[in-house]
């Protein structure tokens, strides 16, 4: 079986990272030959997102949109064509229709709220040729879509029949929990800079706790509004896939902070699982994804205001509680969300839609 993984990003990415890139040693190991490409290089990648985002060139559109035309072509010698998230950040008419010509089978995998508006859009005039509904027409013309949550799930079962929950997963055998505990309570978080916003509903929490280490991976705290608040002394380190689970061995409590927005019920609570496989106490506001994950006070915390979230913090100073939600939390990942169960489930369903 040969498979095409369409990915909306380079592997720097998470998402990608994620939902492709960890299953493919399993996938080779068991003869599916994978193919992967995306329409942006790394550095072309980093440019979209970083600090000169705003000043996006041109340029990234007109590539974006030749090599996908490109790789769509190629699409027929392939058994399957796995789409990650979109077929382009900006949803040019025509594509899908192109795509379903020139793939056998069709699998298209979300994990994100791309449905309610392409992640990088084209600007005026330019925008004439976007189609706002491509998700759902690229839903309906799958021969199976990938949900990652449940809210996912049922936005796809409407327009495709063959729908299945799968969602994110982390590598239990990578996430492992640290054989010491950090010499300081330290509240960490990681994520990268354009997702730093979601810490908002936090931020009078954790104005208010200076005795407290903060430590943010990959973030970057001028996108925070701290406004009427003192900002604490925040330690914002790199994030590397090679560090990643180092960096979240020198927290006390992960948290995962979400905004009540429309947008965050598409998420997958990444941030969580990987603090819970790491054995390292989650504490989340209840949006979205996390709610399905995280059972309050038997594995995790919920947290909504600042009083909720000062008081998480400090019942999290007992080592006891903080034992007893990390040995929870990462049961709870090993059981339902680790890779060695999603992987095999992932090489069942390309076969039967395969035949």
């Amino acid at each position: 079986m040969r498979v095409l993984f369409l990915t909306l990003y380079p592997e720097t990415a998470a998402s990608p990272r994620y939902r492709v890139a960890q299953f493919l040693p399993y996938l080779r190991a068991h003869g599916v030959a994978c193919t992967v490409v995306s329409p942006l290089t790394a550095s072309e990648f980093e440019v979209l997102t970083g600090p000169n985002r705003a000043h996006r060139p041109f340029w990234y559109h007109v590539r974006e949109t030749v090599r996908r035309v490109v790789q769509i072509l190629s699409a027929a010698d392939y058994d399957i064509v796995f789409v990650q998230k979109a077929i382009m950040t900006a949803y040019v008419r025509g594509l899908p229709e192109l795509l379903r010509k020139r793939a056998r089978r069709l699998v298209y995998d979300i994990d994100d709220a791309v449905h309610l508006e392409p992640p990088h859009p084209l600007g005026t005039p330019w925008n004439v040729f976007e189609d706002r509904d491509q998700i759902y027409k690229i839903c309906s013309q799958a021969d199976l879509v990938l949900a990652g949550n449940a809210w996912l799930t049922t936005m796809a079962e409407e327009h495709c029949q063959n729908t299945e929950l799968f969602p994110t997963v982390v590598d239990t055998h990578r996430f492992v929990p640290s054989e010491k505990e950090p010499r300081s309570f330290r509240i960490g978080w990681i994520g990268n800079a354009s997702t730093t916003i979601c810490l908002q509903p936090a931020v009078e929490a954790l104005a208010q706790v200076p005795e407290a280490k903060i430590c943010l991976v990959g973030g970057d705290p001028s996108r925070i509004d701290w406004t009427g608040h003192v900002a604490p002394n925040i330690e914002v380190r790199p994030w590397t896939y090679e560090n990643e689970v180092n960096e979240i061995h020198r927290f006390t409590v992960g948290i995962m902070p979400q905004p009540d927005a429309p947008w965050m019920l598409g998420k997958c609570a990444l941030k969580a699982l990987q603090y819970m496989a790491c054995g390292i106490p989650c504490v989340a506001s209840p949006v979205g994804a996390i709610c399905d994950i995280i059972r309050h006070g038997e594995n995790g915390l919920f947290a909504e205001t600042t009083q909720e979230w000062l008081d998480a913090f400090d019942r999290l100073r007992n080592p006891a509680l903080r034992q007893l939600l990390a040995e929870a939390a990462r049961a709870t990942v090993e059981e339902n969300f680790s890779l060695t169960q999603a992987a095999p489930r992932l090489l069942d369903l390309l076969n039967e839609i395969n035949g």
